[in-house]
């Protein structure tokens, strides 16, 4: 009965997962010890499993109902982006590989992925915005809630896979051999991005405030 919404659900998440953004630029970063990289997979498929969640439920609209309690989640991960770019730029600034991988905070090691990977998602207000916006408009009440359970799987899987073949795929030798070479403008690429996503969240939140006190 819902074979067409699991399908459009998919194929747009999938798109959205395709593109360029912080979670893609954790992966890219972490790819130089596999098993941060695996981990940093997995945590972000576990926040996008509990900002499919929270949308469903919509604990996620209540939030944005609420200003004061939007604007701390878009504070707190608009520093946070922000902080792992000047990690970034830093590493771009020196040549050190284990620089790159350390400066952003992204200690090696599995678990130490899976926090960064849950981090950086978890608390990106544009995926929190993302879900709720694509969720709501396509998950009417009408869908029963098994079938939204297997939309919240479905979008872990999805997820899980993405990253998980991009983690593996970056981290061969053949592709740290690739990305050694261009080390220090990758970093200052991801950089760049991180810190281009915490500027349009904190500009973004200025404009509100200034349009709430014009006259």
């Amino acid at each position: 009965m819902f074979t067409s919404l699991f399908l459009t659900i998919g194929l747009i998440h999938l798109i959205a997962l395709a593109s360029p953004g912080p979670d893609f630029a954790l992966i890219l970063r972490t790819s130089l010890h596999r098993p941060t990289a695996l981990g940093a997979a997995l945590g972000i498929a576990l926040a996008i499993v509990v900002h499919a969640t929270l949308s469903l439920t919509g604990i996620s609209l209540l939030i944005a109902e609420h200003p004061w309690l939007f604007m701390t989640v878009k504070v707190v991960g608009a520093l946070y982006l922000g902080w792992l770019g000047w990690g970034a730029l830093k590493a771009a600034w020196h040549s050190s590989a284990e620089l790159a991988l350390h400066a952003g905070g992204e200690a090696q090691g599995w678990r130490k992925g899976v926090q960064r990977g849950i981090a950086t998602n978890l608390l990106n207000p544009k995926a929190l915005l993302f879900f709720m916006g694509l969720l709501a408009a396509m998950v009417t009440p009408q869908v029963d809630g098994l079938t939204r359970g297997l939309l919240v799987l479905e979008l872990f899987l999805l997820s899980l896979a993405w990253f998980g073949v991009l983690a593996w795929s970056l981290s061969t030798v053949r592709a740290q051999r690739l990305l050694g070479r261009v080390q220090r403008p990758l970093n200052l690429v991801t950089g760049l991005l991180f810190g281009a996503v915490s500027l349009s969240i904190l500009t973004g939140m200025a404009g509100e405030a200034y349009a709430l006190v014009l006259p």
